[in-house]
């Protein structure tokens, strides 16, 4: 086996330190290309967690956010994104990015929800400070800011944060703003779980609609997600909406490695022949056409010195699946049964959330 010339990113989610720390990673920029060949105004992407998710959205902020474009522009250097044409290098820097995780905004009760997203809103109104001082703001806007900045928000005012903030960038920079909103459902899985799920939906019904649905000042949104919460339930009327499931062929290979990037990297990192236990262990996921290997076992793999453990095991609760199970009836449990021994099913009619 030979000595690996780089670090491997265990952990890293933030692109600007993948790139600069000269870390292995594997070329995905060519999302980019695909967002905006196909210009839906909203993409949700569902995959399973330690997917990439978070620093595929990560990668997205540093290619289009106004904020160092210059300096950002060099993270993409001889990437398949600058290969692609200059057509798509000219979008490079040039819109206001809101990038919010809520992926922490999880309690056991509802006002514990509403507390941590308060914060987390604090914090993203907080990298905006400038917008306060801003002359192309009215005065009720800078109200709502400093409201929102101060944690002196009610629920109401709250459930409009995100639409507010994207309206005043707009008036500010004179560009419609790019949403990138990462584990939008942790919020609505937790209030499942922990028996306040029509309260947690019914703020993040508004939340989401305002921002999405109503918005003016969108100029194209991606989420990413664990689950698909049902349209019906929670983006009501949002028919600008492109859900990209699993078994959606839709970016179906930008998150998770291909079998060829998969041996690329191997390559790269002199463990190429170790690639047949690799494929045993870790190739275990079709989304959509695409075969596809989970990213963190493989990271993991190489960096443990090719040491076969089921590392993304613990990685993600089971707690809603378990009482989703709970609530079959025997035609569907034996349904269930035949894909454990690898049999079909088709519609199995599992509740919705």
């Amino acid at each position: 086996m030979q000595e690996r010339k780089r670090p491997m990113p265990v952990g890293i989610e933030d692109f600007k330190k993948l790139v600069q720390g000269e870390y292995y990673f594997v070329d995905k920029t060519r999302f980019i290309r695909d967002l905006l060949d196909f210009q839906t105004e909203v993409t949700l992407i569902t995959r399973p967690r330690r997917f990439g998710k978070t620093l595929t959205l990560s990668m997205l902020q540093y290619f289009f956010a106004l904020e160092n474009a210059e300096e950002n522009r060099k993270l993409f250097a001889g990437l398949d994104i600058e290969k692609a044409g200059t057509q798509y290098m000219r979008e490079q820097g040039t819109r206001p990015v809101v990038f919010l995780t809520i992926k922490e905004v999880q309690a056991g009760k509802f006002s514990g929800m509403m507390a941590k997203l308060s914060e987390v809103l604090r914090k993203l109104y907080g990298q905006m400070e400038y917008l306060k001082d801003s002359e192309s703001l009215s005065e009720q806007d800078r109200d709502y800011f400093m409201a929102v900045l101060n944690k002196a928000g009610t629920e109401e005012n709250l459930q409009f944060a995100l639409a507010n903030l994207m309206g005043m960038l707009e008036k500010h920079h004179g560009k419609k703003p790019v949403l990138l909103l990462d584990e939008y459902d942790a919020p609505i899985l937790s209030a499942w779980e922990n028996g306040y799920y029509k309260e947690g939906i019914d703020f993040m019904r508004g939340f989401l609609g305002s921002a999405l649905k109503t918005n003016p000042s969108l100029y194209f949104a991606v989420l990413t997600g664990v689950t698909r919460v049902s349209k019906e339930s929670i983006f009501s009327g949002l028919n600008n909406l492109k859900v990209c499931s699993v078994l959606s062929d839709a970016y179906c290979d930008i998150f998770g490695f291909t079998q060829e990037e998969a041996a690329r990297l191997m390559e790269e990192c002199g463990v190429g022949d170790k690639m047949p236990e690799l494929k045993r262990w870790y190739d275990g996921y079709r989304f959509g056409s695409a075969e596809i290997y989970n990213p963190w076992s493989v990271i993991r793999y190489i960096d443990e010195g090719c040491k076969c453990q089921p590392y993304w095991m613990n990685t993600s609760g089971n707690s809603i699946l378990k009482d989703l199970l709970r609530r079959v009836d025997t035609r569907r449990h034996k349904e269930l049964q035949g894909l454990v021994q690898g049999k079909t099913a088709t519609g199995t009619g599992m509740p919705s959330s």
